[in-house]
């Protein structure tokens, strides 16, 4: 969209906000000399230079004036968010209006949007006008794009091919649309809705996307409602500088300050403690204020593979043989039962919130790694896991290590060779993303990797001291046989 075109789409949508009970905004606004419009009382400035992406704090509001804490920054009445309910009111297709309210939330929202985008006498039309045309989300990725992303997690999770199934299945009976429509739709509902409590909920509005996959809706609350809302989603986000909610509370939906903003400060919204992988499949882009989030995930897949298929090699020399594929079922049968299972692991950058190595991933190894008698009474509920402290024995640590070693290898280029990549002119923006995504997730492996390394809790009940105990009561060959089998951790 040209500049021009843009500045009358903005002003057409000021206008708007004003017409629909936008508290923030009067109809007498005027355009400075600098290019913005003045909210209410000068105390926002409306860019309206030229197109936002979500990720240019120029093109986004910020302060004329001082501004308190706890202070309405602006307000959005229910009526003027679109969401399903407030649009099929206006959807004149009877088979539509029968189909949509049936479908997944952020299917129907959708589906919505395709025909809200189609009317030209739209209420949404200004709104929909100045939404990016466009995102960097990673569904719009090409496979050779993709794979510069190396070994991170994140590309199982965008979910294309599910998506085009769903919209095959409920959006194109009602509307035979490209599906690229569809998927540029979907993904800016994925990065700009949010799920509002309905009247009489106090939970606060939360940015949409808490699923893997933007088409599962386990988990959604059946208590929210995904909705798009016009100048609440123009807000940038900042996990450090965060200083705006939006609430919910009152009867319109309120953006609220949570600590003072001064005049010229860009006013940020927050998506919460997400790592960089998942700003990039969400938003479409990268930023350096959410590198301390960033998580390096590793698979039971992946687990179950090393300890079941070669011996694996410990730091101290000493070799651990395989379990065989029936006693590992058991070990992960009582991690389940005791809680600890589970299909992903996040390891992270310890800090305020947690280790950088969770409790779950410790207490997995633990029950694996456990001796005949003790795996016994444990499955018996003789005894129960112990603190986080008596988990990271010297064993645990070591296996996990290993274990790690073995998921950065996964990356085709080393810590070393991505931070030199990004020393190069002139990369392409999707290539500097991805080496951010996947040199970040290194980072954290290799933290962790040094935590375990430093384990010196007792391996008392462990494997290799069932063993150990053997070896000065029967000599050196009874010791080798010994440990072969408790390594073996044989449990019937």
């Amino acid at each position: 969209m040209e500049t021009d075109e843009f500045t009358a789409a903005t002003a057409a949508f000021v206008s708007w906000l004003s017409e629909n009970g936008t508290s923030a905004l009067k109809a007498e606004d005027e355009v400075s000399d600098s290019g913005f419009t003045y909210l209410n009382h000068a105390s926002v400035l409306f860019p309206r230079l030229k197109p936002f992406s979500g990720t240019c704090p120029d093109h986004l509001p910020v302060a004329a004036a001082d501004f308190a804490e706890d202070e309405i920054v602006f307000s959005v009445p229910r009526s003027a968010v679109l969401n399903v309910s407030n649009a099929l009111a206006g959807i004149s297709d009877n088979a539509s209006k029968d189909a949509i309210p049936k479908m997944p939330n952020w299917l129907a929202m959708t589906a919505v949007m395709v025909k809200e985008g189609q009317r030209s006498n739209s209420k949404w039309a200004p709104y929909l006008a100045i939404l990016p045309r466009q995102l960097e989300s990673l569904v719009f990725w090409s496979e050779s794009e993709l794979r510069e992303l190396q070994a991170s997690t994140v590309v199982k999770k965008i979910g294309r091919e599910g998506a085009e199934q769903m919209f095959a299945e409920h959006i194109t009976p009602l509307d035979e649309r490209n599906v690229e429509l569809y998927h540029r739709v979907a993904s800016i509902i994925m990065a700009y809705a949010f799920d509002i409590p309905e009247d009489g909920e106090e939970k606060d509005p939360e940015h949409h996307g808490d699923a893997d996959e933007l088409v599962s809706d386990d988990g959604e609350d059946e208590k929210t409602v995904l909705s798009m809302i016009p100048l609440a989603d123009m807000l940038n986000a900042d996990a450090d500088r965060n200083n705006a909610r939006l609430c919910s509370d009152n009867e319109d939906l309120e953006m609220r300050t949570i600590k003072p903003i001064a005049k010229g400060e860009e006013i940020f919204n927050d998506y919460g403690q997400l790592p960089r992988s998942d700003l990039l499949r969400r938003y479409g882009y990268v930023t350096d204020n959410y590198a301390a989030y960033d998580v390096a995930e590793l698979t039971i897949q992946s687990i179950y593979f090393c300890l079941t298929t070669k011996p694996l090699t410990l730091a101290n020399g000493k070799s651990m043989d395989p379990l065989r594929h029936h006693e590992m079922d058991l070990r992960l049968e009582i991690a389940q039962r005791e809680g600890v299972y589970e299909d992903s692991y996040d390891l992270a950058h310890p800090g305020p919130d947690g280790p950088a190595i969770p409790d779950e991933l410790l207490a997995l190894l633990y029950i694996i790694l456990l001796d005949d008698e003790n795996l016994r009474a444990l499955f018996d509920s003789k005894i129960a896991l112990p603190s986080r402290s008596k988990l990271s024995t010297e064993l645990v640590g070591q296996v996990l290590a290993v274990l790690l070693e073995q998921r950065e290898k996964n990356y085709a280029t080393t810590i070393e060779e991505d931070e030199e990549l990004l020393q190069q002119p002139k990369l392409p923006h999707r290539t500097v993303m991805a080496v951010n995504v996947r040199l970040g997730e290194k980072r954290v492996l290799r933290g962790a990797i040094q935590a375990a390394s430093k384990f010196e809790g007792s391996n008392a009940r462990m494997m290799s001291a069932a063993a150990a105990a053997r070896v000065s009561h029967t000599g050196k060959r009874k010791a080798e046989e010994t440990s072969d089998s408790k390594k073996k951790g044989r449990f019937t």
